[in-house]
This record gives C-alpha cells, structure tokens and sequence, in this order.
C-alpha cells in the first residue's frame, strides 16, 4: 500500500512538471512564430548593456503617431547572427518597413524583435 501511493505521487509530481514545462514552452515558441510588419520613423537609437551582454534598443514612430521601441537581437530561431552590423545599418530619421518577431513584455524588459528591415 505504501509503495503504491508513493508511486501515485510521483507520477502525479511528474505530470505537473511536464503541464507547468508546456504552459511555459508554447508561449516562448508563439512569440517567436507571430511575425508582424510595421512602418516606422525611427526616432532614436541605444544600447543596453546587462552584465556581459547587450541589447540593442530602437525607438520608432508608428504612421498612426503612436511610439514604439523595438530591440534587434540575434535569434536561433529565424538563424539571424547580424544584429550589431543590422543596428549600425538602421538611420535615425529614415523611414522603415520592418518584420518582428515577439512580444513587448514590460515586467521582463521583451521587446519585438526586428528580424528585416527596408527603407522606403
């Protein structure tokens, strides 16, 4: 009797893990998946520096007036490995058509992130 509610606990232990792993699974890999278009007038540039890594900021203005900040980071997903030479490409002033990928999540300073851009 002991070592069979020992088991049920376990694999009542195991099935929470795998549920709690999908909750946080699905939503990370969606994000990288919505791909959106925008225009934008980018405004201003930066660079965020965090312990031994940095994120590239760009702030934007949308064709509505709306402001947006977007970052330009390289992603595994999309096989992208140029965003320090992207960033540098990208004129304050000048007018974009960009692609991002991702989700603005505040609590965790996420930003989209720029994928391709085009001047037009």
């Amino acid at each position: 009797m002991y070592y069979s509610s020992r088991t049920t606990k376990k694999r009542i232990t195991g099935i929470i893990i795998i549920v709690m792993a999908i909750i946080i699974a699905v939503p990370l890999c969606l994000s990288y998946y919505s791909t959106k278009t925008y225009t934008v007038t980018v405004t201003d540039k930066d660079i965020k520096n965090y312990n031994k890594s940095s994120k590239y900021l760009v702030f934007t203005e949308l064709e509505n007036g709306e402001t947006k900040t977007f970052c330009i980071e390289d992603s595994l997903v999309k096989w992208r490995w140029n965003s320090s030479d992207s960033y540098a490409d990208i004129k304050i002033g000048e007018t974009y058509e960009i692609e991002v990928i991702g989700w603005r999540i505040p609590l965790f300073s996420d930003y989209e992130n720029i994928i391709t851009f085009s001047e037009t």
